[in-house]
């Protein structure tokens, strides 16, 4: 089943076979006593074996707590969504659930979410512990509320293979400092043979992958453009700016920097190919060390990696910030625990144990600077340097379908590039996103 849209989230574990399942695991600090409450929580499956490892997280609060009991449900990234919804429409729900951070404006919207009171938000200091970029997510765009606290983060970087740069004669510091040494960079690299493989430059991938705008919004943004228009009610993808970074980021596919057949393929296996040696470059998330690290020993990835920045463009070299929060239900008869229990897991210790379990980089800044997450290999403390420079996407309820159509078209964008049907052009390209924005800006009008 494809997900309803492309949202800001990791990837689901890999090898998982089945797209949707779930696992309700009943947790008692106390076996055999009866608990006084018993809270419900879904959750997405951040590590391999979420099933296990988020009632390892929780047992240190659940043994302070002996008259709670927590029933988990690990749900899937594609049926989530609806499921959610659901829960939201009929007000029957978790008590906790976590939620994409391009998700939480939409639920909020619908009323399926608490509000944290002054208070609550007193007790983890109005949001100062967490990245700046992750807070916003936790609120909807021109209004007030804050309705949950940020979990773990997506920070987007280059990785790239220190040994294909090596053997090319190309400076990785160079490479990244800006579009023009990049783009240098990868015509030097591509097509270098290392240990009798043959190396493509980049891997990105077109068509409907949930990393489509992912990808293309942090080349947008540092070129002085952006997804929306400073309202948040009209797409800005046609402006000079947007326009220069999409012509730049289609060219190198079009200059075969990108071969075309990666083009036809997803995230996941892209990562597996660059894992295996097919390419010199991938920006990805954190879960790809995870990937990376579970390589058998001596693999061509694993001895010869490093993560980089995006590249400075005229503006600044941002990078996507995404990931999960966790939220309380509204329909919750037990808010009082359930905010214990998000407040705990929103803490320093835990956040950080989550992190080394999953790969994902932790939501508050000083956990992502503990040396148990950055000293665990150098790219985890660049990956934190880097998140210094991220960016999330303005936190409005219509983000799913304005993503949907962004994410159609922007697969459009692929097929022009890669040479399907009509040659490359920029007035062709132009002529897509001017399409774009004009089904963009419905869906923003409807919204508003």
């Amino acid at each position: 089943m494809s997900p309803p849209f492309a949202f800001a989230r990791p990837p689901a574990p890999r090898g998982r076979g089945a797209r949707a399942w779930a696992a309700a695991l009943l947790l008692s600090a106390f076996a055999g006593r009866v608990a006084a409450v018993e809270l419900t929580m879904w959750v997405m499956p951040v590590t391999t074996n979420a099933q296990h490892d988020v009632p390892a997280l929780i047992a240190p609060w659940l043994a302070q707590h002996p008259d709670v009991t927590l029933r988990l449900t690990v749900l899937d990234w594609e049926s989530g969504w609806n499921k959610i919804t659901a829960a939201a429409a009929s007000r029957r729900g978790p008590d906790v659930l976590e939620l994409g951070t391009t998700w939480m404006p939409a639920i909020a919207a619908m009323g399926g979410l608490e509000p944290l009171s002054a208070v609550q938000l007193a007790e983890v200091g109005n949001g100062a512990p967490y990245y700046p970029e992750l807070w916003k997510t936790t609120q909807v765009l021109g209004q007030s509320g804050v309705y949950g606290l940020p979990w773990y983060a997506d920070v987007r970087a280059a990785f790239y293979r220190t040994d294909v740069f090596r053997q090319a004669g190309v400076d990785p510091k160079l490479a990244f400092a800006d579009w023009d040494s990049f783009h240098a960079a990868l015509k030097k690299i591509n097509g270098t043979t290392v240990a009798g493989k043959h190396v493509a430059a980049l891997a990105y991938a077109g068509k409907n992958d949930w990393n489509v705008v992912h990808n293309l919004a942090p080349w947008i943004w540092n070129a002085g453009g952006d997804v929306l228009s400073a309202d948040a009610k009209h797409s800005a993808l046609g402006s000079p700016q947007a326009l220069r970074a999409i012509d730049f980021y289609s060219k190198l596919a079009v200059e075969g920097l990108v071969p075309s057949n990666a083009l036809e393929k997803d995230s996941d296996i892209l990562e597996g190919a660059w894992v295996g040696g097919a390419y010199g470059v991938i920006f990805s998330g954190p879960w790809l060390m995870r990937r990376i690290l579970e390589s058998p020993p001596g693999s061509v990835a694993r001895t010869n990696f490093d993560v980089a920045p995006y590249p400075a463009g005229p503006h600044g070299h941002a990078t996507f910030f995404g990931g999960s929060n966790l939220a309380i239900f509204k329909g919750s008869r037990h808010k009082a625990e359930a905010w214990e229990l998000v407040k705990y897991l929103g803490g320093k210790a835990p956040q950080v144990q989550l992190a080394l379990v999953s790969s994902m980089m932790p939501a508050r800044i000083d956990a992502a600077n503990d040396p148990a997450w950055t000293s665990r290999h150098p790219a985890y403390a660049k990956l934190t340097a880097i998140a210094a420079d991220g960016r999330a996407y303005p936190p409005i309820p219509a983000w799913g379908p304005l993503e949907a159509v962004y994410t159609k078209h922007l697969g459009q964008l692929a097929e022009l590039s890669s040479g399907i049907g009509d040659p490359y052009s920029v007035p062709a390209m132009k002529a897509l996103i001017a399409d774009t924005v004009v089904e963009a800006d419905k869906v923003l009008e409807e919204a508003n």
